[in-house]
């Protein structure tokens, strides 16, 4: 008995000099604490938490997931009236029963860890609250120091001033890491058991809780007998404070442990996701995601933003079988791009990049990122022709176009530059015919006449953002464009003369649902309707007669073939009143000739892009109703006139006259050809979709054919 009253003697003489200490630890040492914060108005100023955020999606356009811009963390925040009560139970039995008695500190846990600390000599022990936990986890760092552990508790009855009981462990149970890259306990319980946490029984929510205290050391996967044993010691404690009878603890530590891991695999980046990220890091209108590309990835990381697109995942679809079933077998030498918009809007619906590849990194042709355009061949006509129409001419107007034709204009070319068609003489032909058929050399005359500065402020105004030079071979499309630009081009000749920028992101929205961007579909009218109109019209005959045969889909279409020097690149831009779409088809590493043994046969843009186009578009609006386009009002087409060419001698030769020379001009032939310096004069091959041309030191010259 004596020996009984001693012990509680001492074991009350040992629990006043805790306490005592605990005065010094907490209570001195936090004054000082508090008069060395630095933050100013700190004790006034709300707790901000570093809560752990889902990562930002790239969304389609009808909310389906396209990626997960993410650092390995998958988290999904809930409420928590979405938490079931005994799940929650099962936390606090583990971490912090007495959470809704004791204030932000429980000095009984204190002093238990203080007793264990000095009898064990492992270091700091546990004792920390939930409050407290959630101050290491939401705004400290994790280091166990003394001085570390002195503001944490400053902190904690700070943040339980400001915050309740119910906000706290909302908080914390969204934060806390339960391992796998799971944080937060519904991350946790889709990453451990495929299901959502308000469907987990106890022996899974013991097993959740238990993983808070070592998420390494208790993994099931790794760490079967650790995880059993604590897991069974979690359900046992779970009983003990009467949340479970003693029969469901006997049973539920019977239930095995998970052996399959669900932690959701984030996809590659498409192409298309490449170009959204990229424009989300660098591009002006994203300004509120961060001053850097570093800060903006950071946020997009961490911030829960759901960035919608307008990508149609059907349309994708059809985009993707296009290109597999009518593209040639090269064994992975030749690749094609396809870029389809919505004409009234510019948002992308669907997207190829052409990157062999596959994904973001290398480069992408359709936007050109990574490298650089390619020449687009007769498809860069519908400048000239548009530049045409606004200057008052008529389709039926007619031009002289047989081949050769030469150009010799003083400050633009540096001597003489010879364009051929694919097939010689032709003689006068009407706009019309020079567009269906792709006569080159109709089109340089018609060009050179209206002014070939026109003709490039046409293509800016259109949507061209590439250098475009002022030279007769840029008519017929020796520069390097991507088929973002053209598709934007045609696409306002479609929405009769308003501009739309291509459309990547169409809404921004943050993690608690506020709008941040939208973008604007108002876009710019750069033409009058009537004239959008009229190159309708004239469009249309490429795929009833002309080069564009093969892209009839057995509803109203229109669109232009182009393909250049020796077959290295091959086009097809076209369009219905619904749906704009480029399909560009060659080597991404360079300039290869697409002609047999490599392909089956030699590749022009009214045949395998052609084809493709003319798949995806079949299948694409398979679901929508057929539309016409509007007609030219009536009279609005005037009847034809000859087109004088420009008159200077040596600028342009007589429709009769087939006079050569062997130092600027190769053999007319029904196939493109490049001829080699002769003499002392350069010549470089330059020509579109149905002709050979050769020129003196013109910059990136080709050759192209229908």
């Amino acid at each position: 008995m004596l020996r009984n009253r001693i012990g509680n003697v001492v074991i009350t003489i040992v629990a006043s000099g805790l306490a005592l200490a605990l005065a010094f630890i907490f209570v001195v040492p936090a004054a000082s604490t508090l008069a060395n914060l630095k933050e100013p108005g700190s004790l006034s100023q709300p707790l901000q938490l570093r809560l752990a955020q889902a990562p930002s999606v790239i969304l389609a356009r009808d909310g389906s997931t396209l990626y997960t811009i993410g650092n390995g963390q998958f988290v999904q925040p809930v409420k928590l009236a979405q938490i079931p009560k005994m799940v929650r139970n099962a936390v606090l039995d583990v971490e912090d029963h007495a959470f809704y008695i004791h204030g932000a500190l429980d000095f009984k846990s204190i002093v238990r860890a203080l007793v264990a600390d000095a009898s064990g000599n492992q270091g700091l022990q546990g004792g920390s609250t939930i409050t407290q936990q959630l101050v290491k986890n939401a705004i400290l760092d994790p280091q166990r120091t003394l001085s570390r552990k002195i503001h944490e508790a400053v902190l904690a009855y700070r943040l339980f001033g400001q915050l309740s009981r119910d906000q706290i462990l909302q908080d914390y149970l969204n934060t806390i890491y339960f391992g796998e890259g799971a944080y937060g306990i519904q991350a946790a319980s889709l990453t451990y058991f495929q299901q959502p946490v308000w469907k987990i029984n106890p022996a899974q929510a013991a097993l959740l809780a238990v993983l808070i205290e070592d998420p390494s050391g208790l993994n099931p996967y790794y760490h079967p007998a650790a995880a059993l044993f604590r897991r069974n010691l979690a359900l046992s404690q779970m009983a003990t404070y009467g949340d479970l009878t003693a029969a469901q603890a006997a049973m539920y530590q019977k239930e095995p442990l998970p052996t399959q891991l669900n932690r959701p695999t984030l996809n590659s980046p498409s192409g298309f996701v490449g170009e959204v990220e990229y424009r989300l890091l660098h591009d002006s209108n994203y300004s509120f995601l961060g001053s850097t590309p570093t800060q903006r990835l950071s946020n997009l990381e961490q911030g829960g933003y759901r960035i919608y697109t307008g990508l149609d995942p059907s349309m994708q679809a059809d985009a993707k079988a296009a290109v597999l079933a009518r593209s040639p077998y090269t064994a992975g030498r030749v690749s094609a791009a396809l870029v389809s918009v919505d004409p009234l809007t510019g948002e992308i619906r669907a997207y190829i990049s052409g990157n062999p590849l596959g994904g973001a990194g290398g480069y992408d042709v359709v936007s050109g990122r990574g490298g650089t355009g390619r020449q687009p061949g007769s498809t860069f006509k519908l400048f000239t022709l548009m530049s045409a129409l606004q200057q008052g001419y008529s389709p039926n107007d007619t031009i002289d176009g047989t081949a050769p034709c030469k150009f010799n204009i003083p400050g633009v070319t540096q001597g003489t530059y010879v364009a051929h068609n694919a097939e010689p003489g032709l003689g006068v032909v009407s706009i019309n015919k020079a567009t269906a058929d792709s006569i080159n050399c109709a089109y340089i005359r018609l060009g050179v006449k209206i002014g070939l500065n026109n003709v490039v402020t046409m293509a800016h105004l259109l949507g061209v953002h590439s250098y475009v030079p002022a030279i007769p071979s840029m008519v017929i499309g020796s520069i390097d464009v991507t088929p973002l630009e053209m598709v934007s081009a045609y696409a306002t000749i479609d929405a009769l003369g308003v501009y739309h920028r291509p459309v990547f992101v169409t809404k921004i929205v943050n993690s608690s649902g506020s709008v941040l961007y939208r973008a604007d579909e108002r876009g710019v009218r750069v033409l009058s309707p009537q004239l959008c109109e009229v190159a309708i019209s004239v469009f249309k005959q490429v795929i009833a007669y002309g080069t564009g045969t093969g892209a009839a889909i057995g509803r109203p279409a229109a669109g232009k073939t182009g393909t250049t020097d020796n077959f290295t690149d091959g086009w097809f831009d076209g369009f219905t009143p619904q749906l704009v779409t480029s399909v560009w088809m060659g080597d991404p590493q360079g300039a290869i000739p697409m002609r047999p043994p490599l392909t089956p046969q030699d590749v022009y843009g009214g045949t395998y892009p052609a084809s493709i186009w003319q798949y995806f578009m079949y299948h694409a609006l398979a679901p929508y109703p057929v539309e016409n386009f509007p007609s030219p009002p009536p009279g609005s087409i005037a009847p034809g006139r000859f087109i004088v060419p420009i008159d200077s001698p040596g600028s342009i030769t007589s429709p009769t006259s087939t006079t050569t020379t062997s130092t600027t001009e190769v053999p007319t032939t029904s196939s493109p050809t490049t001829t080699s310096t002769t003499q002392a004069t350069t010549t470089a091959s330059v020509s579109t979709s149905t002709s050979t041309a050769t020129t003196t030191t013109q910059p990136t010259q080709s050759t192209t054919v229908p």
